[in-house]
């Protein structure tokens, strides 16, 4: 029976288009090159418009951009505008797309925020400083520097060699990391600093906390929170409040 009445509306649809489809016109229907479509009233947008940049973040949200180190070019995005710069650099294994949602919230509070792939494990650094660089590059005048597990050691780390960085936060940022470190920097960075990590994320907390007791600046915040959710992902577990609450603290402090 299903099969029957299908065979029906194809048939009346394949008269329909021979005859022209109108009563009101001798011509045949045309229809916009748009591949748009509308259902029940909602409008469909086309699949260029859906289309993700970095298959992560939302059209029109940001600037796609290339950052060259090390003989490579990386991806990047840059978000919002001003003379704030923050600079995020994402975990090991990850991709700038970890900072993809939490980055436009940065900007809609009036900070330049640019994201980026690192390239080589050993060239995490050169990296770092190229971002930085470029977002000197696009007007930013002060300097953010942060990160996440892997990328909160080298924020950490690039605050001793970046020029004008006012402020830097790590999230699950481990001491040592491979070729970075970060104790030898925070003992040297004298401006606002923020460590924060899950107490069960592993040997996270303990780090955290062995930054936090090594830093010089004055204007220093331990935050470590319950749950076991690392980098990133401590924006989406149950301390994400806090969590949102300490990096926008840390970022008013620097930017003031």
């Amino acid at each position: 029976m299903v099969v029957a009445r299908l065979l029906i509306v194809v048939l009346v649809a394949a008269l329909l288009a021979a005859c022209g489809g109108s009563d009101t016109s001798d011509s045949a229907p045309t229809f916009p090159t748009s591949t748009s479509a509308e259902t029940a009233g909602v409008v469909t947008s086309t699949a260029a418009e859906e289309e993700l940049l970095y298959g992560c973040i939302e059209p029109g949200t940001a600037k796609p951009l290339t950052v060259e180190s090390a003989g490579a070019k990386l991806d990047a995005a840059v978000f919002g505008e001003g003379p704030v710069g923050i600079v995020l650099a994402h975990e090991r294994g990850g991709s700038l797309c970890n900072w993809a949602s939490i980055a436009p919230e940065l900007a809609e509070e009036g900070y330049r925020v640019l994201i980026f792939d690192f390239g080589q494990p050993a060239t995490v650094a050169d990296d770092m400083h190229a971002a930085t660089k470029k977002i000197r590059e696009l007007g930013a005048k002060r300097i953010i520097l942060g990160g996440a597990s892997l990328g909160g050691t080298v924020a950490l780390m690039m605050t001793a060699r970046e020029r004008n960085v006012v402020g830097a936060f790590s999230l699950s940022a481990p001491a040592v990391y491979g070729n970075t470190e970060g104790l030898p920097a925070v003992r040297r960075f004298r401006a606002p600093v923020l460590f924060a990590a899950a107490e069960d994320d592993g040997n996270f907390a303990d780090d955290a906390r062995a930054l936090y007791r090594a830093a010089a600046s004055r204007d220093k915040e331990l935050l470590i929170v319950s749950g076991s959710e690392h980098g990133t992902a401590l924006y989406g577990g149950p301390a994400a409040e806090r969590i949102r609450g300490a990096v926008d603290g840390l970022l008013e402090k620097a930017a003031s």
